[in-house]
Parts: C-alpha cells; sequence; structure tokens
C-alpha cells in the first residue's frame, strides 16, 4: 500500500457528490447506479458508507454477493478511482445514528431507528487509478 496512492484515492473520494456503485444481480449480470456520497466528504480513510432501503433490489443483491466496485469521477478535475472490495449493513445502532441525517427524510425514512433505512460500509480491498505517470494500483 503506497500512502501517496491511498491520500490521492481519498482526495477524488472527498471531492465528489456522487458516485457509481457496481453490484451483481440476483441473475448475475453487473448493476450500476447512481448513489450519494454525502456520508463520505470528511473522511480520513476508506472505510465508506452510504444509504439504502431494505427492499430495495441494491439490498438484495448486497445480500446475496457482497462484492462490489465503486467508480468515483470528478467532472471538474477529471480524476477518476475505482474501488473494490466488499459492502455490508451496519447493525450497530451508534453508527446508524452518527451517519444518519434528516435530510434522508426526503427519501421516506423516518430516522436512524426506521427498519427500512439501511446504513451500508464499503471495505475496500484494491484500488485503481490514472495519473500523468500511467496506471496506479494496489492492495488496500
Amino acid at each position: 500500500m503506497n500512502n501517496d496512492e491511498i491520500k490521492s484515492v481519498i482526495d477524488v473520494v472527498k471531492s465528489c457528490e456522487d458516485v457509481r456503485l457496481c453490484t451483481l444481480r440476483l441473475d448475475g449480470y453487473p448493476e450500476t447506479r447512481h448513489v450519494m456520497n454525502a456520508m463520505n466528504t470528511h473522511i480520513s480513510d476508506l472505510v465508506l458508507h452510504f444509504l439504502t432501503g431494505f427492499d430495495t433490489p441494491k439490498f438484495a443483491q448486497i445480500r446475496q454477493n457482497p462484492k462490489c466496485c465503486l467508480y468515483y469521477f470528478n467532472p471538474q478535475t477529471r480524476h477518476a478511482v475505482r474501488l473494490f472490495g466488499e459492502i455490508k449493513a451496519v447493525a450497530d445502532t451508534d453508527a446508524r445514528k452518527k451517519y444518519w441525517r434528516d435530510d434522508y427524510k426526503q427519501f421516506g425514512y423516518t430516522g436512524a431507528d426506521d427498519p427500512e433505512y439501511i446504513l451500508l460500509e464499503f471495505t475496500p480491498r484494491m484500488y485503481k487509478f490514472y495519473d500523468t505517470t500511467g496506471m496506479k494500483t494496489g492492495l488496500i
């Protein structure tokens, strides 16, 4: 793990309002969707958090296969990074409250204790991005 490369990855993650999440559908085909990155704008490491609903296709896919890819792209800087890892639901009540924002009520959730609100935690295993010297990859 190269600390300069990890810092570069974190900088891209923090700079993006949204991210593309790729999971495997229940029939085995990949599916990519936009998810908001609001929980990750002040991170200091690469354990990332997202929200979803209990009854969503996304959560069903994650329960079946937690391996996924995140693709971050900043259109202003043209910097991009791919993170490969696993994502899971967080059951810890304190963590669910820590990441809860009342803004999420616009998506139909009532609060951090709402059983429909699922806090997801992504743990990366590998990264890949390009800079002026070429492709950078590594294990985290």
